[in-house]
């Protein structure tokens, strides 16, 4: 467990970096994978890797339950958490400039009308106190309330997956994927949790 940190930390920036580098290759003309719309990719896998580490950080208490050898995963939960920060302001970042080329009267208008953008705006808004909060400083402010605050992971992630299924157009099958994984994480903390430790042993 020693390079377990750094290893996660290298999996979450990884596909940053490779985003990174497929657009500067079509910035600069050699070469284009991101498909006939390279903003709108990038601003979309910008978002499909926030939901995705948001789900994995939500899976690290379970997951220690089940599993006590993987209780060093909960050293990593913050910086995970923070890494779906980053790229959930990404996303919002890439949809700014690269899908709305900066036209600010585009994005109000489909953040306080379209389905989907007030269900993405919702678990942005929701992101930013988890954020500022998530330093140890801030734990000990708050104490208890900290816990409660942090409760709110599980809304956003809800969240996050509506404002993901209301894209999809034909193909459901990510998004029941995506809505499996969350499910099972919010059924641990039902009093079905004990149906968790029991298949673990």
């Amino acid at each position: 467990m020693r390079y377990l940190h750094p290893g996660l930390w290298i999996a979450a920036s990884s596909p940053l970096v490779y985003l990174l580098t497929q657009l500067g290759l079509v910035l600069s003309g050699q070469a284009n994978n991101l498909g006939g719309d390279p903003g709108e990719a990038i601003m979309s896998e910008l978002g499909r890797y926030a939901l995705w580490l948001l789900i994995a950080t939500l899976a690290i208490t379970p997951l220690r339950g089940m599993f006590p050898r993987l209780t060093p995963l909960v050293r990593s939960r913050r910086m995970l958490g923070l890494w779906v920060m980053a790229y959930a302001v990404l996303h919002l970042v890439a949809y700014a400039v690269l899908v709305l080329g900066l036209d600010f009267s585009i994005l109000w208008q489909d953040i306080s009308q379209k389905p989907y953008a007030i269900a993405g705006a919702l678990a942005f808004v929701g992101l930013l106190p988890l954020a500022v909060t998530s330093t140890q400083g801030w734990q000990r402010k708050l104490g208890r309330r900290w816990k409660r605050l942090h409760k709110l992971s599980y809304p956003i992630a809800a969240a996050a997956w509506i404002h993901f299924l209301w894209q999809v157009r034909s193909d459901y099958a990510e998004a029941a994927v995506y809505a499996l994984l969350i499910g099972l994480v919010l059924l641990y903390r039902t009093p079905a949790k004990r149906f968790f430790h029991l298949s673990a042993k």
